[in-house]
C-alpha cells in the first residue's frame, strides 16, 4: 500500500480518535458545569449521611440545617411507610406527597421552623441570580399562609427561642429578599408551587434560610379545615397544622444556563407618580411583548420594576415590586402568556437609569424593565 495513503489513513484515526476524546471530555465538563451552576448543595436532599428515622433529621442531609436549633425535618423514600411516625416520601405522617424530582424532600412547620444552609461559593457583587424553591401544603395542615420565602444573608440567621409553648422568633437585618406574592395563599396540597425572584447581590452573601419569618398570628393564614379549632398560638403536636414540604432549591447565576436575547428593546412602560396602574401608551408596548413571546413559544420574561427617590427604601421596594407585578397581570390575562413562563421582582429605587433631580428624570426612573431568556 502507497506509504501515503497509510500516513492519510493513520492521520484521519488520530482526528477521529482525537475527536471522541475531547467530545467526551468537553460533554463531560459540560455537565459538571451545568452542575455546579446551582450554587445551592444538594437541593433536592437526595444525597444523606442515613436514612430519616425521628423528628428533626434534616442535619442527615449534606449540605443543609448547619445548626441544629431550627428543628426542619427529612423525608426520603428509603424510610418505610408502616414506620412508626413515617418519614417517607410520598407517604408520610403528614400526608401523601410525591417529591417533585428524586426521592427526597425537606419539611418545616409555618411559622416556627427555618430551613438553612451555606451556598458553595459567595455572591458576586452586583450580580444577578436567578432563585426560586417549591413547596407544597401537607394534607393535615389546617391552614395556610401567604408568608413564605428566602432570605439571603452574608451571615447565618440570628434566632431567639421564647419558651417552648410560644413561637420562635428569627431577627433578620431586612425581610426575606424573595417573598411568595401577597396575594396567593400556599394552599396546593397536590401540586408544587413555586417561590421565585431575581436577587442582585451585594457581595459576599453565602447563607440562604426559608420560612415564614413572621411571628404567629391568626392574620397570616386562612383556615382551610375546622377539624381543629386555631389558636392564636400552636401548642404541642398543633403547631404542626400549617406544614410544608420544600423541594429543589435553586440560586443561578442569571445568564449562565440561558440564553440572553439581546436584540430585543421594549420601551414606553412607565407610571405615574406613587401609581402601580400602566398608562395608556405602555400598552402597545406589552401587546408588542406578548405577540412576540407567542412567536417564541421557549422564551422565559423576567420583568423588573422601578421607582424614582421618593420615599423610603421599604415603600420604593413594595411599589416596585407592585409595578412589575402589574405588567405580570397584564401579560396572564390580556397578553395570554403562561403564568410558568414569568417571574417578576422589584430593584425600588437602587437601579435609576437618570437623574432623580430633574421631572424627567424621575419619570424615566418610574419604569419596568424585561429580560427576554431561552
Amino acid at each position: 500500500m502507497d506509504k501515503g495513503i497509510v500516513f492519510s489513513f493513520q492521520f484521519s484515526v488520530f482526528r477521529f480518535l482525537t475527536f471522541l476524546f475531547l467530545f467526551f471530555f468537553v460533554s463531560g465538563y459540560g455537565q459538571s458545569r451545568f452542575r455546579e451552576e446551582n450554587l445551592v448543595p444538594n437541593p433536592s436532599f437526595e444525597r444523606n449521611r442515613a436514612c430519616p428515622r425521628y423528628h428533626e433529621s434534616i442535619r442527615h442531609v449534606i449540605g443543609w440545617e448547619r445548626s441544629h436549633i431550627f428543628s426542619a425535618d427529612y423525608f426520603h423514600f428509603c424510610v418505610s411507610p408502616f414506620q412508626h411516625m413515617s418519614l417517607g416520601t410520598p407517604r408520610n405522617m403528614f400526608g401523601y406527597q410525591q417529591p417533585r424530582s428524586g426521592d427526597a424532600y425537606a419539611g418545616i412547620s409555618f411559622c416556627n421552623e427555618v430551613l438553612t444552609a451555606k451556598l458553595i461559593r459567595p455572591l458576586a457583587k452586583d450580580s444577578i441570580y436567578k432563585v426560586e424553591f417549591f413547596v407544597s401544603l401537607a394534607d393535615s395542615s389546617n391552614v395556610a399562609t401567604r408568608y413564605m420565602g428566602m432570605y439571603i444573608s452574608q451571615r447565618e440567621v440570628r434566632y431567639i427561642q421564647d419558651n417552648w409553648e410560644l413561637i420562635s422568633q428569627f431577627l433578620l437585618d431586612e425581610p426575606p429578599q424573595i417573598r411568595n406574592p401577597r396575594e396567593r395563599y400556599l394552599d396546593d396540597k397536590i401540586n408544587w408551587m413555586s417561590i421565585n425572584g431575581l436577587y442582585t447581590a451585594k457581595g459576599g452573601e453565602q447563607f440562604i434560610a426559608i420560612g415564614g419569618f413572621y411571628p404567629y398570628h391568626d392574620s397570616l393564614v386562612h383556615i382551610i379545615r375546622t377539624r381543629r379549632a386555631l389558636r392564636n398560638v400552636y401548642r404541642g403536636w398543633e403547631r404542626h397544622l400549617g406544614y410544608y414540604y420544600i423541594d429543589d432549591v435553586s440560586v443561578i447565576p442569571y445568564g449562565m444556563n440561558w440564553q440572553v436575547e439581546v436584540n430585543y428593546v421594549l420601551r414606553h412602560v412607565y407610571f405615574d407618580f406613587d401609581e402601580i396602574t400602566l398608562l395608556p401608551e405602555s400598552i402597545n408596548e406589552l401587546t408588542r411583548l406578548s405577540e412576540h413571546l407567542k412567536k417564541n413559544p421557549t422564551y422565559q420574561i423576567s420583568i423588573r420594576g422601578h421607582t424614582d427617590d421618593y420615599g423610603t427604601e421599604e415603600y420604593n421596594n413594595i411599589l416596585s415590586l407592585n409595578r412589575a407585578r402589574a405588567v405580570m397581570h397584564w401579560l396572564l390575562i390580556f397578553g395570554e402568556i403562561d403564568a410558568r413562563r414569568i417571574t417578576f421582582s422589584g430593584a425600588g429605587k437602587s437601579e435609576p437609569i437618570a437623574d432623580n433631580e430633574t421631572d424627567e428624570g424621575r419619570s424615566l426612573n418610574r419604569r419596568v424593565e424585561f429580560i427576554l431568556t431561552e
